[in-house]
Formats: C-alpha cells, sequence, structure tokens
C-alpha cells in the first residue's frame, strides 16, 4: 500500500478542490465515512463499542467529528 505525505495531501485536495470541483466539505465528509468504515471493520461491529476521538484543528479536526457523526450513528459510545 502507498501512503501520501502530508505535503502531498494538500496537494491531492488542492488538485480536487480547483481543478474537480470538489467542495471540501464532500473531501472531509469522505475522509470521516472512511474512518469510520475501516474502525467498524477492525472492531467487527460498533454497537455499544466505547470509542474516543480525537479531533484537533482544521480540516482534520472536521474529518474526526465526521468519523465521530458516523459512529454514533452505528450504535458505538463516542
Amino acid at each position: 500500500m502507498k501512503l501520501a505525505t502530508a505535503a502531498q495531501m494538500r496537494e491531492i485536495d488542492k488538485l480536487a478542490i480547483e481543478q474537480y470541483q470538489l467542495p471540501g466539505v464532500v473531501l472531509m465528509e469522505n475522509a470521516g465515512s472512511a474512518v469510520a468504515r475501516e474502525v467498524e471493520r477492525l472492531l467487527t461491529g460498533l454497537k455499544d463499542k466505547k470509542i474516543c476521538v480525537f479531533a484537533g484543528l482544521g480540516n482534520n479536526g472536521g474529518d474526526g467529528f465526521v468519523a465521530a457523526r458516523y459512529l454514533v450513528n452505528s450504535g458505538a459510545k463516542v
């Protein structure tokens, strides 16, 4: 699996927003949803699981809050 550096991710986000006209909120929603799906896969379900989400400032923090929303909606205690 290839991973992007922070600088590469900023460029990818910029390209998605400027060249493909994807709103930043759509990127955030997709990132948070993907995180929540992976957490659910790793924990083999979310019902009544206690999960702590650490979310900082900026877009990464927004990704964390989106992930938290998805986790709550799937039955986790966040």
